[in-house]
């Protein structure tokens, strides 16, 4: 039996305009600030879903998912933060699926207060010094907090370069470990400065020769990098770690988290 197309049109009209005008609230930390955000649909919950059979490399094709869902549901001009995503994405899954989550640890069955976690987030400091800098003899670097953009386009060459051509495999995190730890400092770096010659990502140089430049460093600068990459994420890793669960136990941003019993 064939559909009546018109009907069809109408449906989807009607469920975009319900979606175009549905609006939450949500808080970003890094603005200070609630932002107008688009709730889930069902296509981006199938999105999550399917990206997270890739569970290679840190599960990056979920995490660009989750980058790319967010960017697209934000319905203000506004920049966000790698730092922000946890608490967004769980005030998302809170108007999504509900206030309760429930995590599985060895066997045991840890339930949380969503909403009470959240609100408890939005109370903590998540700001950030104007003044993110390393040095180290005669090589400074400023850096940054990237956003979400950044964030996926690193992924995404990171993808690139561990992927095996000719077979289409793909390789083990054992096989490529030291370059996600490179990947992921990289993006932080907003500059290396060695006397009068400046470097800058995606002005002087594109990501895979940063990459290189970056490995070419004494291992002191990436001891000091990881340093102050670790002090930025504590507001992060906050909004991962309630209060009322035991040490060792945190919220997963994984699939988990946007889907029922």
């Amino acid at each position: 039996m064939m559909s009546n197309n018109s009907s069809y049109k109408n449906l989807l009209a009607s469920i975009n305009e319900l979606n175009n005008k549905d609006t939450l609230s949500v808080y970003v930390p890094s603005a200070g600030n609630d932002v107008s955000f688009a709730p889930l649909t069902v296509k981006q919950q199938k999105l999550l879903l399917s990206s997270s059979v890739d569970t290679d490399f840190e599960n990056l094709s979920f995490m660009n998912a989750i980058n790319s869902i967010i960017s697209t549901n934000c319905k203000q001009n506004v920049r966000i933060l790698t730092t922000d995503k946890p608490l967004i994405v769980l005030q998302l899954r809170e108007h999504a699926i509900g206030g309760t989550l429930k995590i599985e640890e060895d066997d045991i069955t840890h339930e949380i207060n969503l909403s009470e976690h959240i609100t408890s987030c939005k109370l903590l400091d998540a700001s950030i010094s104007d003044n993110l800098e390393i040095e180290h003899d005669i090589i400074k670097i400023t850096c940054h907090v990237p956003d979400i953009a950044t964030d996926t386009k690193y992924n995404k060459q990171f993808t690139k370069k561990v992927q095996k051509p000719k077979s289409k495999e793909k390789l083990k995190v054992t096989d490529v470990i030291g370059d996600i730890y490179v990947s992921e400092l990289v993006k932080y770096i907003q500059s290396i400065i060695i006397g009068e010659d400046v470097v800058t990502p995606g002005v002087d140089v594109n990501i895979s020769d940063m990459v290189n430049v970056f490995e070419s460093l004494p291992m002191q600068v990436s001891n000091k990098l990881a340093a102050l990459v670790k002090e930025t994420r504590k507001f992060e890793i906050a909004c991962l770690t309630p209060e009322s669960l035991p040490e060792g136990v945190s919220i997963s941003i994984d699939a988990s988290l946007f889907t029922t019993e």
